[in-house]
């Protein structure tokens, strides 16, 4: 699905009357959603949005954001989604980096200052035939960017054309075997890269998206899927966790569920365990993914998740991983090394950064900053991003490892571990652990445990014990947040 617009127009015509979006008890036909999405394209163009030019979204509703994504490249604009629940300081940074022509937003609150507002909700809007004089986004042109979650840093504005976010979602919708009658459960935000790539991912083949904001633990969300006739769920690893973690064995499981998509950060082996007992008729998809490459990247399928737990598994169709040395030399299979990323999804470059575009897109690829190593079979295993492989004293420590080591124990409810600075010895791992049903923690018993799983080096050098992980909307634990806790 190189061309997004094709698909959903193409769909249009031919089975009108089928569902597209389903939301808050909110159903959109894909011809309704096909003609408000034109209903809004006019508006834009009305307001004197001219092609090229950006539109920027504050919308957290599901069928106001994804009417709006269409009407944005049917309008021949390049969609900037914006997170409505950062600080307005942070969404006037990004709104003066991104520079838009127009902001499409969901109510008269406030808003960051400078491009004109329009309203964008989606059920309000008349359904139009799409307009002659419209001239929408091609394929290869520029068609989003993504601002990065900047939950390590600044965020980075990702550029990216319309054939390599559809082609994601395409490839995918292969691996994952879809038709018409899918319907897929999301509970992350729609404007998160996650959310975008599970509604293209289903429009590629002509299923259906329910979305709804707010998150579900254990068997409640297995009965909202269930009522819904959801045969699939995408979300991050947090979301499985919610799942499985509370529910009982003998929990009901929805007729129709099929599989479950988990992407966006490491999903700990324990949760895979757990999930393929309590829900065995299930297929369990664990995608490794980046949004420098308009979303997934690798698929371990379901069969391979007896032998190879733990591999984020094969890159997608027409991608390649490689992994190399700080020379560039790729490393011999098994070898660590950092990941390089090759094919027709890497992104353009970042949005006005000529000088880290530069030291990204390499002779070699996408200069990825994760570490890990690919086997002899292709299979690519990720010990973590670049600081996740710190240096302790002079050895080497896999922040991965520990993580793994504090889910293992069963104890806690939720696990997030950080590398930070120690004078002595360079790098040291904190971690951060919400303790199972509010019981206190006895710290010198947990570490005695840890002993017997992990090496002297990498034991956390202090435990800290938290009522909830601060994470973002998609899952991954805010770093940075973690950090100024640690600090105190």
């Amino acid at each position: 699905m190189d061309n997004a617009l094709e698909t959903l127009l193409d769909l249009a015509r031919e089975l009108p009357e089928r569902p597209l979006l389903l939301t808050d008890g909110r159903t959109y036909t894909r011809a309704g959603f096909a003609g408000r999405a034109a209903a809004l394209a006019g508006r834009l163009t009305g307001a004197g949005l001219r092609r090229g030019e950006r539109v920027a979204t504050l919308l957290e509703e599901y069928d106001n954001f994804f009417v709006a994504m269409v009407a944005a490249w049917l309008a021949g604009a390049v969609l900037v989604p914006l997170n409505k629940s950062l600080p307005p300081a942070d969404l006037e940074w990004l709104v003066a980096k991104a520079a838009p022509r127009v902001l499409l937003t969901e109510d008269d609150g406030a808003a960051p200052e400078g491009p004109a507002r329009l309203p964008a909700l989606a059920a309000e809007l008349p359904e139009q035939p799409l307009s002659p004089s419209l001239s929408p986004v091609a394929p290869d042109e520029l068609a989003m960017i993504m601002f990065t979650s900047g939950t390590t840093g600044v965020p980075k504005g990702v550029c990216h054309t319309l054939r390599a976010i559809g082609g994601n979602a395409g490839r995918v919708a292969e691996v994952l075997d879809l038709s018409p009658d899918d319907r897929i459960f999301v509970n992350t935000p729609p404007y998160f890269t996650s959310g975008i790539c599970h509604f293209l991912t289903l429009l590629a083949r002509g299923g259906s998206t329910m979305g709804r904001r707010g998150f579900f633990f254990g068997d409640g969300l297995l009965a909202e899927m269930a009522e819904l006739g959801c045969t699939g769920f995408g979300g991050a690893p947090a979301h499985l966790v919610r799942v499985v973690e509370p529910l009982a064995d003998d929990a009901p499981v929805p007729e129709r569920l099929r599989f479950w998509v988990s992407s966006g950060d490491h999903l700990a082996l324990d949760t895979i365990a757990r999930a393929r007992r309590l829900l065995p008729d299930v297929r369990l998809f664990n995608m490794y993914g980046l949004t420098e490459v308009g979303g997934r990247l690798c698929v371990l399928a379901p069969d391979e998740l007896e032998r190879r737990s733990g591999s984020v598994g094969r890159p997608l169709a027409d991608m390649t991983v490689t992994v190399r040395a700080p020379d560039g030399a790729v490393v011999p299979a098994g070898e660590q090394g950092e990941l390089y990323v090759e094919g027709p999804l890497v992104m353009r470059g970042y949005l006005d950064e000529p000088q880290i575009t530069a030291a990204s897109l390499t002779e070699h690829g996408f200069r990825t900053g994760d570490f890990g190593h690919c086997d002899a079979d292709g299979f690519v295993w990720v010990a973590g991003r670049k600081d996740d492989i710190i240096k302790r004293g002079g050895e080497k420590v896999s922040i991965v490892h520990i993580h793994e080591a504090l889910r293992a124990l069963g104890l806690f409810a939720d696990v997030a571990v950080i590398a930070v600075d120690d004078a002595i010895l360079g790098h040291v791992p904190v971690a951060f652990v919400v303790p199972a049903d509010g019981t206190p923690i006895k710290r010198t018993a947990v570490m005695r445990e840890l002993r017997g799983l992990l090496p002297a080096s990498s034991l956390p050098s202090r435990i800290v014990p938290l009522d909830e992980i601060p994470r973002t909307g998609s899952g991954k634990a805010v770093r940075s947040e973690l950090l100024r806790l640690a600090a105190t």
